[in-house]
């Protein structure tokens, strides 16, 4: 049976965000910091799975974006709270992307395609390089596998909030990733890890995360990062 994703409360991972305290809500900032200059330079964009649309609402009006979603709770929130001229969100059914060939500069599918069967990350994905433009770029963020995620995941699975035993379908390494964007016809595909300590430093000081997150050594953190980071373009 698979999951049911109307259950999860709507605007839940806006709030945690919003929250700006604790470990949690670290991670999230800390990830959309490294997605945000993923796309830099990328003005028309697509965010495939956008949830209560967070991530389009950390960006500045230089990009115009466009936030899709399954659920219509959830993308009415965004609307609510993040609708504006330079940004849309718009209730759109599983299969091919209402948009027509070339419509965007870069595409982004953030902790998205461990919910899905690996066919349907490929037909997805597919779709995704079909509305890029030329020298557009796509940016996929996913759960580490290889690293030490399971066992985080485990962590929060019996003391967090949302429980994601039923939801992460598809679990993905640095090489079956690079491996899904290459297939889907991305050239320049690179993939590597990232967040590591800093998130957690959270719990004692806020501001301390972030210098802890620059002073990592990055190949470090490339290669055991708990969430992987993979770009590729057309």
């Amino acid at each position: 049976m698979s999951f049911d994703y109307t259950s999860i409360p709507t605007g839940y991972y806006d709030e945690v965000f919003e929250r700006a305290h604790g470990v949690q809500s670290k991670w999230h900032h800390l990830k959309y910091d490294r997605i945000r200059a993923a796309i830099a330079g990328h003005p028309d964009h697509l965010d495939i799975g956008c949830g209560p649309g967070t991530f389009i609402g950390t960006l500045k009006a230089e990009h115009r974006s466009t936030g899709i979603d399954l659920a219509e709770p959830q993308i009415a929130y965004a609307r609510s709270r993040y609708g504006a001229p330079h940004r849309r969100f718009e209730t759109i059914p599983a299969g091919p992307l209402p948009f027509a060939p070339g419509s965007f500069d870069a595409v982004t599918a953030i902790e998205l395609i461990e919910h899905l069967p690996e066919a349907k990350n490929e037909e997805l994905l597919r779709e995704a390089v079909r509305v890029l433009r030329p020298g557009g770029k796509l940016v996929v963020s996913t759960p580490n596998y290889a690293s030490l995620w399971p066992l985080l995941e485990a962590m929060v699975n019996r003391l967090g909030a949302v429980s994601y035993a039923d939801q992460h379908i598809t679990h993905y390494s640095k090489r079956s990733l690079a491996a899904l964007m290459t297939r889907v016809g991305l050239r320049e595909v690179r993939v590597e890890g990232y967040l590591f300590a800093a998130p957690f430093v959270a719990a004692l000081d806020w501001s301390l995360a972030d210098r802890v997150a620059a002073l990592e050594p990055s190949w470090f953190v490339r290669r055991v990062g708990f969430l992987l980071i993979a770009t590729g373009s057309v």
